[in-house]
């Protein structure tokens, strides 16, 4: 490591600026390693690679690309030296302005890095949230089954005029100010009779047409609308109705239970459908409760969040819808294309959530440190292992994902997220009464709540009741 000396200013945003200057021998060291890397290159006549004498060999190298060459094996291990004696963490690239660096003097350059930054977090052990218990009845059931009900209708042919719900394959052409749209038409089109997925107005234009026959009807088409050169705009859709089908709901009753094999009587699905949907409840209880948590303990929270922490944030939940979309076959240029929008307002909408999650993450970790609360390298061992069970793709990749660095701090990191929660939640609701109310805001936190718990609750199981 290279000798060091080091000032360090402070900046708004958790920022601190080094001050580096390194001694002229240092300097000079660097110097003639890159020369020593750079000579063999060199062809001067009459001599072998390397073995003319220095003043030639410099001359042909040239002091800007020597001296790039010495400032480049230098300044890394300088750097780092200037961490170690500032006591330094960076959370972020620094931002290097090299200001002296030439033979027979020292070297001086300054580096703005981000840091964590300082939190004040009060006290949260006075922290009381209701646990919210819900308990799911009879409407609710009735409710479920009826959507089961949906998902098995049968579609059947019927001659008569269209009606709400109704499933029809049509032509269709849009004309604007009396002119067909060029790629607007389509043939033997399938659409729902539905008000709320089709274009406002398009529904009720269809009730009552007859099979065969076509009728003009006129729309505004929403801001929204996928082509963008007719947004907004007024047009006529010019359908014609070639068939029509209803739907028809399956009986409820015990045949329903068969074909969708859970249970041999109508009692028997009722009875699975309502522990399902309790279990649904409690995870949502669960996590309505943990929100509400997390929302007192950043009401204890000050802190000045640092834009590069903001910023990585931001940029994983881009990646990681990109990486989504790449699984579904769509590309993220495709994406925006479809939404009317771009990287930067994506990016745009992310912060405010990215604010968030960062927040809560150095809370948590603040709490964390206070408890001393750790994670074995045991559980780190068992959360990879069920997270590479739950994905064959990366089967054949197994071993090495068990040992990558990168894998383990992730699961490390969410682990302590976890374990922190849970110990927060234990605090947050104890046996007595005293209680407070859940702050209004909670939905704030839904996202942040379950990104920190994630993979780790399918691991829980059903609660015991």
């Amino acid at each position: 490591m290279a000798a060091v000396k080091v000032d360090t200013e402070r900046k708004p945003g958790s920022q601190v600026v080094l001050s580096v200057e390194v001694d002229a021998d240092q300097v000079s060291k660097s110097i003639d390693q890159a020369y020593s890397r750079l000579a063999p290159r060199v062809r001067i006549a009459g001599f072998r690679p390397g073995k003319a004498p220095r003043p030639m060999i410099e001359r042909e190298i040239g002091w800007p690309a020597l001296r790039q060459e010495a400032l480049d094996l230098l300044l890394a291990t300088a750097y780092n030296s200037a961490l170690d004696e500032a006591g330094l963490d960076p959370i972020d690239v620094p931002r290097v302005e090299v200001q002296q660096f030439d033979r027979g003097q020292s070297m001086r350059f300054t580096a703005t890095v981000s840091v964590k930054p300082e939190i004040t977090l009060k006290e949260y052990k006075d922290i009381r949230v209701p646990r919210p218990r819900t308990e799911i009845g009879d409407v609710d059931v009735d409710e479920a089954l009826e959507r089961l009900r949906g998902r098995f209708a049968e579609l059947h042919a019927v001659e008569r005029p269209v009606q709400v719900g109704d499933f029809l394959t049509v032509d269709t052409h849009i004309l604007k100010s009396g002119a067909v749209l060029i790629g607007e038409s389509q043939t033997d089109a399938q659409l729902e009779v539905d008000r709320e997925r089709l274009i406002p107005g398009l529904a009720d234009g269809l009730i009552g047409q007859a099979i065969g026959e076509s009728r003009d009807i006129r729309l505004a088409l929403p801001a929204d609308y996928p082509k963008k050169d007719l947004a907004g705009s007024d047009v006529v859709f010019r359908v014609t109705v070639k068939s029509v089908k209803e739907r028809r709901l399956p009986a409820l009753d015990d045949e329903l239970a068969r074909q969708v094999g859970r249970g041999e009587t109508l009692a028997e699905l009722r009875q699975e459908v309502h522990d399902e949907l309790q279990e649904a409840a409690h995870q949502a209880d669960e996590q309505r409760f943990e929100n509400d948590v997390l929302k007192a303990l950043d009401e204890r929270m000050e802190a000045e969040i640092p834009e590069a922490l903001i910023d990585r944030e931001v940029n994983r939940r881009v990646r990681e819808l990109e990486l989504r979309l790449q699984e579904q076959g769509v590309k993220m240029e495709r994406y925006l294309e479809y939404t009317n929008s771009s990287v930067d307002v994506m990016k745009a909408e992310q912060r405010p959530q990215a604010v968030q999650k960062v927040r809560l993450e150095l809370a948590l970790e603040t709490v964390a440190e206070r408890e001393g609360l750790t994670v074995s390298e045991a559980e780190i061992e068992t959360a990879v292992a069920n997270a590479l069970a739950e994905d064959e793709q990366v089967s054949r990749r197994t071993r090495d994902l068990r040992t990558a660095d990168p894998v383990r701090a992730y699961f490390r990191h969410q682990l302590l997220m976890r374990k922190t929660i849970d110990y927060l939640s234990t605090v947050a609701s104890p046996e007595s009464s005293d209680t407070m109310e859940p702050p209004a805001e909670a939905k704030e936190l839904e996202h942040v709540g379950q990104s920190a718990s994630g993979r780790e609750r399918k691991t829980r199981g059903k609660k015991e009741r």
